[in-house]
């Protein structure tokens, strides 16, 4: 409960108390709210129906059953307004669409060619997003704000350098994802906005201190410090496949190179659960690399937990065990070594997450509140 200072002061701390517990709480009487806020009732009312005056509270009816006046019962807007997370990988595009509580509404995938250029690839990115809202039934203005992931190293919406997309390096993403309403545009990095899904909703949620290792058709990581992302002083923070000495940037083609024929890094997985000796020994070799880096993090940095997230997390039961047994000799005694539950949409789910806080920052200015709806 806020005490003393100017009034009107007072009022803007109470009324984002407020709003606070019913983002983070869901469905809530007035009676609740006062129980989780430390206000008196009559206070939580009078601002409750400020906010559902302005249509950022509405009221529900009330439930069935149960004898005399029922309690009323009240939750934050959250279809007043959505946010996208777009994802632009190598070989995908994936557009998420969520309400103000990150709950899903839609979803496009888009297959795209490694060697597709940038303008042809950004337009894949504006198509998914448009057809995601109209899939959807969303009008366009409905839209508070996107977030954006990319490989490269990204400092302020733009990309300083980029080697897996072609014409890449320098592109202003923010600017060239506007769309004709104005819109803000968050842009990330990719494995840093893995690792903020990971400690939003996937398997570093109960801890402050992580590394998110995205290994797919590329290796990179994001760290987790004190709970908050860490991006460096240019944005560059886990990019570690910059590094040859690593072998990062080349492990996914040497794991595909070591079982030719198979197509596809699934199918070396695949070759490798039903017994395959050469696949096998590919994937031995592609943990190595893994291990390498991954430990000259986690002797920086000390986390509590390593995750294993992005496409190859669907491996995780051949990658984990061997990641585990390198890393104890590497750096002992090891962080535990966690599978993404959030697998290739790990990072467009972050990127709703960034785009949330941008959306909602003038509702929250302390941060968006712990709580929102669960994934889907």
């Amino acid at each position: 409960m806020r005490r003393g200072g100017d009034p009107s002061r007072l009022r803007r701390l109470n009324s984002t108390d407020v709003l606070a517990a019913l983002y983070a709480q869901g469905p809530c009487t007035l009676t609740e709210v006062s129980a989780v806020t430390g206000l008196s009732r009559p206070t939580v009312e009078d601002v409750v129906e400020d906010f559902v005056r302005d249509r950022i509270v509405r009221e529900l009816p009330p439930e069935p059953g149960g004898t005399g006046r029922p309690a009323r019962r009240f939750r934050f807007g959250a279809d007043e307004g959505f946010v996208a997370g777009i994802d632009i990988g190598v070989h995908k595009v994936l557009v998420i669409l969520a309400n103000l509580e990150g709950e899903v509404r839609e979803v496009r995938r888009s297959t795209v060619d490694p060697d597709l250029g940038r303008p042809e690839r950004l337009a894949v990115a504006r198509t998914a997003l448009a057809r995601c809202l109209d899939d959807s039934g969303v009008a366009p203005s409905r839209l508070r704000a996107i977030g954006a992931g990319t490989p490269g190293v990204v400092h302020d919406g733009a990309v300083t350098l980029c080697t897996v997309l072609p014409d890449w390096t320098g592109l202003d993403l923010g600017r060239a994802l506007m769309t004709e309403s104005p819109v803000p545009v968050v842009v990330e990095n990719d494995a840093n906005l893995a690792t903020i899904a990971e400690h939003w909703r996937g398997a570093a949620q109960d801890v402050r201190d992580a590394v998110c290792v995205l290994a797919g058709n590329r290796v990179a990581a994001g760290v987790l410090i004190g709970g908050r992302l860490h991006r460096g002083h240019r944005g560059g923070a886990g990019e570690l496949g910059l590094l040859p000495a690593l072998r990062w940037e080349e492990a996914p083609d040497r794991l595909l190179a070591a079982c030719p024929g198979t197509g596809d890094l699934a199918a070396v997985f695949a070759a490798a659960r039903s017994g395959d000796a050469r696949a096998t020994a590919a994937v031995d070799g592609f943990t190595d690399d893994l291990a390498t880096g991954t430990a000259a993090l986690l002797l920086a940095v000390d986390p509590a937990v390593v995750v294993v997230g992005g496409g190859l997390s669907r491996a995780g039961d051949l990658i984990a065990g061997g990641l585990r047994e390198r890393l104890a000799a590497l750096c002992p005694p090891p962080p535990e070594v966690r599978v993404s539950a959030l697998g290739d949409e790990a990072v467009a789910t972050g990127a709703i997450r960034v785009a949330l806080e941008r959306a909602t920052e003038d509702l929250f200015p302390d941060g968006l509140p712990v709580g929102s709806l669960p994934p889907r």
